[in-house]
């Protein structure tokens, strides 16, 4: 039986992340989804992993 986790993110943006509007970066958030995804893969699969497609963002 598989024991349940609990996964929370936080980023702090830094200076380089954001445009002069200071907005974040849309790749710098696609950076963000992809280091969260890994986790959960990696915690649920117990094993390595890697991003091979992402999709409707």
């Amino acid at each position: 039986m598989r024991t349940l986790h609990k996964i929370s993110f936080q980023f702090i943006s830094e200076p380089s992340d954001v445009n002069f509007g200071g907005k974040v970066r849309g790749g710098v958030v696609m950076k963000w989804i992809d280091q969260a995804a890994y986790t959960c893969a990696r915690t649920w699969s117990e094993t390595y992993c890697v991003t091979v497609y992402v999709g409707r963002i």
